[in-house]
């Protein structure tokens, strides 16, 4: 596709791997490179599974070295070199002092989008509106990922250029990938599929509803597909409740979809998300979702008793509640399970794309 506007474009990640963060980096990727723009990708970490679209730069490899002043020299070198029109930044961005050298010294020549993928704005943010300033003095354009980010963003730091764009799908792509290979399991199951990291993703409470509720006497087991800093806390959790035939654990896999596809339902516990892949990505394959109801992103996609489950935050009974209904109430569970895919489409690829071709274009002009 030719060049549109000659407009280059960077999208910077903290990897390519292991994350719905980082599933949209790829993704992005592929819906700029569509867009006819010309797109690179910085990744600052060595990670790269994700299929992405345009130039890598392979910040751990480029720099040999995951020393973060190596990594700041070798990124000033590039960004210089480079001289991109706009730069759309997925990265957590905590440290005033690191960010204050990226954004002033490595992205002063160029527009910046900086993306906020998380209800906890402090993971993008410095913890005061005076170092936000600081950082942002000269890029003060923001995209979350769901409406309640982009108002939290505005409340607190009173930025006004601040928007939202849901997180992309691709139906058509999920369906083959949730297809690539057969299951060769005897039993049933629920799942969850992402990042073990209790304070956020709050598994604890995952774990306790289940065992409570009657999927345990079912025999219906609860898959816990993924990697993590947490994982040897939730294997001694599932060893104390004695439930260590009935959670499992299984490695992180870049293609969890068949998992998807083929489970009761899927379950998201967290105590706060963005506006999370994982339940987007279940609907999208048919698989409805039990969801608690954090800030931000399961109540602008779960309709309740339409797709799925939207029960109270952090309450153990709640939840068990929920796994109950959608086992011994079959007509509610497949009237979700058909409304599934077609609740998302409204975030497939296509629709997401005309988003940020405006977003680009309309502040480029």
């Amino acid at each position: 596709m030719p060049k549109h506007n000659n407009l280059k474009i960077c999208v910077v990640a903290t990897s390519l791997s292991d994350g719905g963060t980082e599933r949209f980096s790829a993704t992005l990727s592929h819906i700029l490179i569509n867009l006819g723009y010309d797109v690179f990708i910085v990744s600052t970490k060595n990670c790269i599974d994700y299929k992405y679209a345009g130039q890598l730069f392979n910040l751990e490899i480029e720099s040999k070295s995951k020393r973060n002043f190596k990594k700041l020299v070798v990124m000033r070198r590039f960004f210089k070199k480079e001289k991109f029109d706009i730069i759309i930044d997925n990265r957590a961005r905590r440290s005033f002092f690191k960010e204050f050298l990226i954004y002033r010294l490595l992205y002063n020549q160029s527009r910046v989008i900086s993306m906020i993928h998380n209800y906890n704005i402090y993971n993008y943010f410095p913890d005061s509106k005076n170092k936000a300033e600081i950082i942002y003095k000269h890029n003060k354009e923001f995209v979350g990922v769901s409406k309640s980010i982009k108002q939290k963003v505005i409340d607190e730091f009173c930025f006004n250029n601040v928007h939202y764009i849901h997180n992309p799908i691709n139906l058509e792509e999920l369906k083959v990938k949730s297809e690539a290979y057969k299951l060769d399991l005897s039993y049933q199951y629920i799942l969850y599929f992402g990042r073990f990291e209790e304070a956020s993703k709050n598994l604890t409470l995952l774990i306790k509803s289940y065992a409570i509720s009657q999927l345990v006497e079912k025999n219906i087991k609860l898959i816990l597909l993924g990697k993590g800093e947490d994982l040897a806390y939730l294997k001694d959790l599932v060893d104390t409740m004695q439930l260590q035939n009935m959670v499992i654990f299984m490695g992180y896999n870049p293609n969890p979809f068949p998992y998807v596809k083929h489970a009761k339902f899927t379950v998201l516990s967290s105590n706060y998300e963005g506006f999370p892949m994982s339940i987007i990505e279940s609907l999208a394959v048919g698989t409805p979702v039990v969801s608690v109801d954090c800030e931000s992103g399961p109540r602008e996609v779960i309709h309740h008793n339409k797709n799925g489950l939207l029960v109270k935050s952090n309450d153990k009974s709640a939840l068990s509640s929920a796994f109950n209904l959608f086992l011994n109430d079959e007509k509610l569970y497949l009237d979700c399970k058909q409304n599934a895919t077609e609740s998302v489409a409204h975030l497939n690829v296509n629709a997401i794309t005309s988003k940020w071709k405006s977003l680009i274009e309309n502040e480029t002009k």
